[in-house]
């Protein structure tokens, strides 16, 4: 494997031990395909090397050492690509000099039991225990099937660039590439004519995207409180051409207009758990306590985004998660709170409906997790 990118995967797992999340899709690179693959089999299985790695040390090494063994012992359990020597030699030279002798006693360890390891391998231990502990008791005997998913390849699907019409893509494509989930919470107020929209956390675009083309007589006023990730919203619009949205950087409980909107989307910050397929690393990056802080936010934000709607108008809510706190909860709890509105049946495919809400499951749906409601006033 190239150094520079073996450097660059190696620095992407110290980050993230050290708390910090990077992203990097290798592009540029020859190999992007091996190093993509390296990346998503350490994040997909670090409970278990971990768990492998523990027996092996009577005491955790710091960030970089535990970056550098698990990105080593991934590739000799879990990645035929690269034979074990090659891993063990490519991760020993990662590490400072005075380290090289213990990862490489290590990860020679590991070769060594290699076999004995993953025929004790579980899946259970590739999830936190509070999120196999919740699925366990929603799913019983499906949760093997929950978790195999989770753990494989996602779907990729693109959206043609003159229909608007989301297709599944097999190769390369010029399409814009949006999970099937993601693109059905962008559709899910339907055919309603909305002359004014307001994407309320609209960064990176897609949804904003699917908007304007599915509304084009409308203007779209898409708000994106960070500045990076509004510089990427602003790239996005540029490369798409769109030319019906307008990009304001501000953050929603800080935003004040007078203007009402026919149309008002609050796809609401959330711990992302739907989108593990994709992203991996998430499932390791949140706990319990989140999931119960941002149930607390999103209300906050659900009941900021109503004040802007237009005398029947519709408001989506949505999350790219698939706890109750963040889905279900956050609406009961708006409705009980807030006189006046209601629950209107969300337009999207059959497969996707659960009552008034829009419910996607990886492993059913062959999408992200996602949650989507529509609202409006009685």
């Amino acid at each position: 494997m190239g150094g520079r990118d073996r450097k660059k995967l190696y620095e992407l797992l110290k980050s993230f031990y050290e708390g910090v999340l990077k992203e990097d899709y290798f592009e540029g690179s020859p190999e992007q395909r091996l190093y993509r693959k390296i990346y998503f089999e350490t994040f997909r299985h670090l409970g278990f090397i971990e768990k492998c790695l523990d027996t092996l040390y009577k005491e955790t090494p710091g960030p970089e050492l535990r970056a550098a063994l698990a990105l080593g012992a991934c590739q000799i359990l879990f990645i035929d690509d690269v034979p074990a020597y090659a891993a063990v030699n490519e991760t020993v030279s990662l590490v400072k000099q005075h380290k090289r002798n213990f990862v490489n006693a290590i990860l020679r360890s590991v070769g060594r039991q290699k076999e004995e390891f993953l025929k004790n391998y579980n899946i259970r231990e590739d999830f936190p225990a509070w999120f196999i502990k919740r699925w366990e008791a929603r799913l019983g005997d499906e949760l093997e099937e929950f978790l195999q998913d989770l753990n494989s390849k996602p779907p990729f699907y693109g959206v043609d660039k003159e229909t608007f019409e989301l297709k599944l893509l097999n190769e390369r494509s010029e399409d814009y590439v949006m999970d099937r989930g993601s693109y059905a919470i962008a559709k899910l107020a339907g055919n309603c004519h909305p002359m004014s929209v307001l994407d309320c956390c609209a960064a990176p675009g897609g949804k904003t995207y699917i908007l304007s083309g599915t509304y084009p007589e409308a203007r779209v006023f898409a708000v994106e409180k960070s500045a990076r990730r509004f510089k990427s919203l602003q790239r996005n619009m540029e490369e798409l051409g769109v030319k019906n949205v307008d990009l304001i950087q501000k953050d929603l409980m800080w935003l004040e207009t007078e203007a009402k909107f026919d149309l008002v989307l609050l796809d609401a910050p959330c711990t992302a758990l739907g989108t593990i397929k994709r992203h991996p690393e998430v499932r390791w990056l949140r706990h319990l306590n989140d999931v119960r802080e941002n149930s607390k936010r999103q209300l906050e934000m659900l009941k900021k985004a109503a004040t802007f709607m237009a005398p029947g108008g519709r408001l989506i809510y949505s999350v790219c998660s698939m706890e109750p706190e963040e889905t279900t909860e956050v609406i009961e709890k708006f409705l009980a709170s807030e006189n006046g509105y209601k629950l209107v049946e969300p337009s999207c495919d059959d497969d996707f409906k659960n009552g008034k809400y829009l419910i996607s499951i990886p492993y059913i749906h062959q999408a992200d997790g996602f949650f989507g409601a529509v609202l409006t006033k009685k």
